[in-house]
């Protein structure tokens, strides 16, 4: 059977990865019918989305270095399944029951694709730029959720069925990726180790990389984190603080800030991973300015604002994290080493989700959005700080990573 080219699959993977996130944000703009039709609480709509980043880390932890013993596309196409599964399982869900067993599916198959297909981006390279599959990474995370969002937003709006008819659409494109996929090269990077045995990955950081190890989690985590932030409680924030009611008005203006992360990934792949960690760092802080700002002042402007630059906090941050974990990761351990970095990422998406959701049922909606910016805050400005006082250290660390045992 004759494979893509490594520059077409190159784009095939990356197309993979949009389908990825597209269905891990499957839900976030159905959230506020879920929650209507079926009178659920935001602890519960919460709830149903932070069950999604908790599966992943266990895969993650178990799974993350698998990719590296049957190969890329076996992975991806493994995490492809569980995907289609899960849309299937939404597309007929009759209770909340569905929901949580589809978000499950949802985060094995991300699970399986997060790490396996970053590794194949930067195998499948094209070009001698070794930020360009880090940008591309990051770029893929926004046409993903952006296309969710617009799309989804449109079928419920003006298309019957709204719970079930985007999550048909979502399995259609799903079936079509298993089939591109079946044809991607098979490689296995794994054996120039001499190890042929697997065992659960865990968290393995190379010698001499913890450093940037670090950095490069807690980057690619506080986008996670401000990111989780709007998928799980943007549509309501719009809803219930701001009061725009039509979701169509909610679903383009998400995408706006998705669709910056695109934007933020391009110009990060003509950044330092560093440089790029910091204009993100800058532009969360006051992504949670403005967001406060927009709950206390019931201003949709602001929140238009505060979308904005969220979009681009997370472009930034996250292009320079995965950039910093794409350059540094040995090849023999890359599947590994970046799914490490995503534990620490979907830790903190889970965190800030499921934490919104329990603190707006516990102290209402305001006191819960005025809570999580001061937590993502503080990590932010650890993270820019250790951008800071490291910066020669990392640098260095860059221009001559360090070899591994």
């Amino acid at each position: 059977m004759k494979s893509f080219s490594s520059k077409a699959a190159f784009w095939i993977v990356a197309w993979l990865l949009v389908m990825c996130l597209w269905s891990s944000a499957a839900t976030s703009i159905v959230f506020p019918e879920y929650a209507s039709q079926w009178h659920l609480p935001k602890s519960i709509t919460t709830g149903i989305f932070a069950i999604y980043p908790i599966v992943i880390i266990v895969v993650l932890l178990i799974f993350g270095n698998i990719s590296d013993y049957i190969g890329r596309r076996n992975t991806l196409i493994t995490g492809l399944l569980f995907l289609l599964l899960g849309a299937l399982d939404l597309a007929l869900a009759p209770n909340m029951y569905w929901l949580f067993v589809a978000r499950a599916l949802q985060g094995i198959g991300v699970g399986f694709m997060a790490g396996a297909g970053a590794a194949a981006l930067v195998e499948f390279n094209p070009t001698s730029n070794q930020k360009f599959p880090g940008s591309i990474n990051t770029i893929t995370q926004s046409v993903g959720v952006c296309l969710v969002t617009i799309i989804g937003a449109a079928l419920i709006k003006y298309a019957p069925f709204p719970l079930h008819l985007s999550y048909w659409v979502l399995a259609l494109l799903l079936l079509v990726s298993i089939i591109l996929c079946i044809f991607l090269p098979q490689k296995k990077t794994h054996p120039s180790t001499g190890k042929t045995n697997w065992k659960p990955a865990g968290i393995k950081v190379p010698q001499g990389l913890w450093g940037i190890y670090l950095l490069a989690a807690l980057a690619a985590g506080i986008g996670f984190a401000q990111g989780g932030t709007f998928l799980s409680l943007g549509a309501q924030i719009a809803r219930d603080v701001v009061g725009t009611k039509d979701i169509l008005v909610i679903g383009t203006v998400l995408s706006i800030s998705y669709l910056l992360i695109a934007v933020a990934g391009i110009i990060a792949g003509r950044l330092g991973p560093l440089t790029s960690v910091r204009a993100g760092g800058v532009s969360i802080l006051l992504t949670m300015v403005f967001l406060v700002m927009a709950s206390e002042f019931h201003s949709f402007v602001i929140f238009v604002i505060s979308a904005i630059l969220g979009g681009l906090g997370y472009g930034f941050s996250v292009a320079g994290g995965i950039g910093l974990a794409s350059i540094n990761a040995p090849s023999q351990y890359r599947s590994q080493f970046l799914s490490a970095v995503f534990v620490v990422s979907y830790v903190m998406q889970g965190a800030s989700a499921y934490g919104g959701g329990v603190a707006s049922t516990v102290y209402g909606f305001s006191s819960a959005i005025w809570i999580l910016a001061i937590i993502i805050s503080i990590i932010t400005f650890i993270t820019l700080m250790l951008t800071m006082i490291s910066s020669k250290k990392m640098v260095s660390a860059i221009a001559v990573p360090k070899s591994t045992r």
